[in-house]
């Protein structure tokens, strides 16, 4: 386990994640060291990327949510087979 840790923290903090040369100078400034190739173009491309970060963001709460306390009670409920046994 410690293994895998220290190469996640590796690949985090490592150069190779950043945008080279070239990459940093077709960038706007919110981007500017962090993607590689051309940023976003205009205004809507910040309109999707918000949209689908909202969207991600609803999904893993309400994933979160239903998977630590998941809403039915009853006891004739499938899940419940499980639990039984």
């Amino acid at each position: 386990m410690k293994k895998y840790i220290f190469i996640a923290l590796q690949l985090t903090s490592s150069k190779c994640l950043l945008a080279c040369e070239a990459c940093k100078k077709q960038q706007s400034n919110p981007f500017t060291e962090i993607t590689h190739g051309r940023g976003p173009e205009n205004s809507w491309d910040y309109l999707v990327v918000a949209i689908m970060v909202l969207i991600t963001l609803y999904v893993l709460f309400a994933s979160l949510k239903y998977l630590l306390r998941p809403a039915e009670r009853n006891r004739a409920h499938i899940k419940n087979i499980i639990f039984q046994q």
